[in-house]
Formats: structure tokens, C-alpha cells, sequence
């Protein structure tokens, strides 16, 4: 059994996000391609007299709230196993509120850690199951790639790898609640075309073009106060191929052929977004450094 564990942990973005439907417990089922791409948080964890995280962000809750330890629990209740104590860290690097899975992401490195720190040997598909418990995008962090996500998140099928390309990510100071978007989408009159089976296409032929020209979120209207109408006009004057909201916001993201010119529009958002990044998109979900 291992005695320290650190592991990379990938954010997503929803190249496409389609509602389709509420269940009778409130969650909305959807239709959605998942992207792993290369902005990556990192938790190291190792066996200790206790169990407590420690994160450099002092506006990440460090207690029963975060689901590092919401992943704790539920492992060593699901196997079965005696608890010992487990000391993670972890370092932020995916901003929070902004619809790029960051806390599903560090859950599903809690749970891989949790894994490799007890030798108890789950598959992964086990591991999917508990995640599944946790939260709706945790099975598909611990999946990565280029995903259709069906359900609730908890349907999965993996899709061809999207082609080479240069991504940023733009997230303004707007911060929304995901569970407030859903019900501001609950009370509005969203009709927008599916482009599923385009974008299935162009990944199909590895075409970034088509992909790019697909891009398409159902909580978009939702979330929008203007800015993120903004930061896409941006991009899209700087050469994006297309560009969208990722998840339920606020981050905003552009697809570029060019390093060069993602690049040069980051420049142009300094003033509008605290945070912005290029990054790739990545084939894998979190991993064992």
C-alpha cells in the first residue's frame, strides 16, 4: 500500500449542455459532451494520526462541507473497511463557482487516493458508484476525456478524442449558485435547437470547426447577466472558433486554433476576468503523478 499519494486533478467544460427533462426528485436529467482539459487542481494525501484537508485557498471550506471529505466518508462506509485517518492537501488551481467541476474533480481524486492509500483495489467502475453518492459530474472526472453524459450525469459514453487545439477560459467576478441557475431556467422559455448530432459528427471526423460551431449551453440564458454575452463577443473577435458558457457559469470558454491568438484575447479580458487560462484538451481524468 502506497504511503503518499498525489494525484492531478482535471477541470471539464461542457462543449454542449442540453436539458431535457426534471425528474420527480428535482434533478434535471441532460444530454451533454464533456471535455477534460489541461487546468488541473493537485491533492496529495497520506496516511495520519487524523483526518483533515489543508488548502492554499481561504475560500474553500475545509470541513464536513468539501467533498474531499464527503469522499472519506463515503468510501470507507461503502467498503466496509476500518477508517484511519488521512491528512489532504490541496492546492487550487480551478477557480470555484464557475462551472468547471473543480470540487467534483478533487472528490474524485480523494476517492482514487482513498484507493490506492487503503490497497483496496476497487475497480472503477466501483469507484464510479460511490462517486455517483457524491455528486452529478464526479463519475465523469473520474472517467476524463471527451464524454457524452446522459442522465444525470451518471450515464457515460466515451466519444472520439477532441482534435489538438488551444482553449482559454475566461472567468469574470460573477459568481452563481448552480442550484439558483437551474431555477431561474426552471421559469424561462429556453428553445434552442439541439446541435448533438453535429457535434457527434465533427468529432467523429476530428473536424474543430464543426465542433467549435456547436458549442451550446440550455443554462446560458439563465446565468447571463451580460458579461458572459460580453466575453464571448471578445473571443469571437479574436479569432475563437466558437465560444460558450461552460456548466451552470460563470467561467466562459473560446476555442482557438491558434496558442497565439487565445493568448492575445486573455490580454484583452484582464480588466473583465480575475481568472483566465489557455489550456488543451486532455484525454484522461484524474491520475496518479
Amino acid at each position: 500500500m502506497a504511503e503518499t499519494i498525489r494525484i492531478k486533478a482535471p477541470a471539464k467544460i461542457n462543449l454542449l449542455l442540453d436539458i431535457v427533462g426534471r425528474r420527480q426528485d428535482g434533478y434535471h436529467t441532460l444530454r451533454s459532451v464533456f471535455q477534460s482539459v489541461s487546468l488541473y487542481d493537485q491533492l496529495e494525501a497520506f496516511r495520519s494520526d487524523k483526518t483533515e484537508l489543508i488548502c492554499d485557498d481561504q475560500d474553500i471550506p475545509c470541513d464536513g462541507t468539501n467533498l474531499v471529505l464527503k469522499a472519506y466518508k463515503a468510501f470507507f462506509e461503502q467498503t466496509g473497511l476500518p477508517p484511519f485517518g488521512v491528512t489532504f492537501t490541496l492546492e487550487k488551481n480551478i477557480p470555484s463557482m464557475a462551472g468547471l467541476g473543480g470540487g467534483s474533480s478533487d472528490c474524485a481524486a480523494a476517492l482514487i487516493a482513498l484507493n490506492e492509500l487503503s490497497g483496496a483495489g476497487l475497480s472503477g467502475e466501483e469507484l464510479r458508484d460511490i462517486g455517483e453518492k457524491l455528486g452529478a459530474d464526479v463519475p465523469f472526472c473520474l472517467t476524463g476525456g471527451t464524454v457524452l453524459c446522459e442522465g444525470v450525469g451518471d450515464v457515460l459514453t466515451p466519444l472520439p478524442d477532441m482534435p489538438e487545439c488551444s482553449i482559454l477560459i475566461a472567468k469574470p467576478e460573477l459568481k452563481i449558485s448552480t442550484p439558483e441557475c437551474y431555477k431561474k431556467f426552471d421559469q424561462l422559455e429556453v428553445s434552442r435547437v439541439s446541435k448533438l448530432d453535429d457535434m457527434m459528427a465533427g468529432l467523429a471526423v476530428g473536424s474543430l470547426e464543426t465542433i467549435a460551431g456547436c458549442l451550446g449551453n440550455d443554462l446560458e440564458l439563465a446565468a447571463d447577466t451580460g458579461v458572459i454575452s460580453r466575453i464571448k463577443e471578445e473571443m469571437l473577435a479574436h479569432s475563437a472558433l466558437g465560444a460558450c458558457m461552460t456548466g451552470s457559469g460563470s467561467a466562459v470558454f473560446g476555442i482557438f486554433e491558434s496558442k497565439r491568438s487565445a493568448k492575445d484575447c486573455m490580454k484583452h479580458l484582464e480588466d473583465t476576468c480575475p481568472f483566465a487560462a489557455v489550456v488543451r484538451p486532455v484525454s484522461g481524468g484524474c491520475e496518479i503523478e
